[in-house]
Formats: C-alpha cells, sequence, structure tokens
C-alpha cells in the first residue's frame, strides 16, 4: 500500500504545474543556467536560469527522498553519494537539446526522464 501511495503521491508532484510550462520554456532556461554555472553572461541570467534551478533541483530531491518506495519504472538510479545539482541541470539541458521531439512535455516529466536516461536502473 504504501508503494502505491508514494507512487501516486510522486505522479501528482510531477503533473503539477506543467499545463503552463513547457521543454520549450525550460531549455531556454536550463541554457541560461549552464551559462551562469560556466561564468557566461552572469549579468543577464535573470530569472529563467533560477527557475531552471529550482525545477531541476526539485526532481532530483523528490527522486531522492522516494528512491525506495518508488515503483521500477519510476527510477533513476543516481550513483551515491549522488550528483551536483549543476551537473543534473546539464545531463536536462543535453536531454532537451537532444530529444526535440519531446519539448511539447510537461517541466517536471522532463527532468525526470532525463535523469533516468542519463543513470538507468540495471
Amino acid at each position: 500500500m504504501r508503494k502505491w501511495t508514494t507512487a501516486l503521491a510522486f505522479t501528482g508532484a510531477l503533473m503539477t504545474g506543467n499545463a503552463m510550462a513547457d521543454g520549450n520554456q525550460l531549455l531556454t532556461q536550463c541554457l541560461a543556467a549552464v551559462r551562469a554555472l560556466d561564468g557566461i553572461d552572469t549579468n543577464n541570467v535573470g530569472f529563467g536560469a533560477g527557475y531552471c534551478m529550482g525545477q531541476v533541483s526539485g526532481v532530483m530531491d523528490m527522486l531522492n527522498a522516494f528512491s525506495e518506495d518508488l515503483p521500477t519504472q519510476f527510477k533513476a538510479c543516481i550513483p551515491p553519494p549522488g550528483i551536483q545539482y549543476g551537473q543534473g541541470i546539464r545531463i536536462v539541458t543535453q536531454y532537451l537539446k537532444d530529444h526535440l521531439k519531446f519539448l511539447h512535455l510537461g517541466n517536471a516529466v522532463l527532468i525526470h526522464k532525463s535523469l533516468q536516461t542519463a543513470y538507468p536502473c540495471k
């Protein structure tokens, strides 16, 4: 029962807020975040970079918090001791650039899928 409750909570959290935000916006925002991480154009990164950082760190934290209770199809097996948020942002940005056909999907779904793709469970 606990696994089903966790899965439902996780799915609901992934779907929240996706009606207005999609991968097209997320890609632009995460490109700004990568520029900020690299020390490029730090005066003009603004809200978008912070939004990307918040979205990515939120999904990463959720995956970490629920990792033991998630059904296999929702897991991302990030190796211990975990990854830095900056690395997560770079993984998400690369995934978005490589999978343009999915940019119509919601932010949390895309972030989750990018981490699952980078760190599949065996």
